[in-house]
């Protein structure tokens, strides 16, 4: 699991769906919409963790930005484990690392190397809070 020390900064509320703005410290921003809000005791100050799976996160070279995501970051390529089957591409997040798993055919397609830059991001859905 990837995680992510943040604080929240902002909830819209529609029904029983919250679309929920968060801040790290170093001013990134992160989205996520959360089901079942009415059962949730969160609001706006709180700090938590966000956390997703890192087989969630995707990969797409720099210049690919126009994408729905909210949640897109660059960052350089630290470290790559790779199988027959996969490849768990590191990425340095201001000291912290996000794991992104994605097929060896994506990783070739890509040609992901160490020390290269590349966009990671996770749809708003794939985010949990921890609290």
């Amino acid at each position: 699991m990837n995680t992510i020390p943040a604080k929240i900064i902002n909830i819209k509320k529609e029904n029983n769906v919250a679309f929920v703005k968060l801040q790290d410290k170093y001013k990134n921003i992160f989205s996520v919409l959360m089901l079942d809000f009415d059962k949730q005791n969160i609001d706006i100050g709180l700090e938590c963790n966000i956390i997703f799976k890192e087989s969630e996160v995707m990969v797409a070279h720099t210049q690919s930005v126009n994408l729905s995501a909210r949640n897109k970051f660059e960052g350089k390529v630290l470290n790559i484990e790779e199988d027959s089957i996969f490849a768990r591409i590191s990425f340095d997040f201001y000291g912290m690392t996000i794991n992104s798993l994605i097929t060896q055919e994506a990783k070739k397609e890509l040609n992901i190397n160490i020390g290269d830059s590349f966009i990671w991001f996770i749809k708003s859905n794939e985010l949990m809070l921890q609290y």
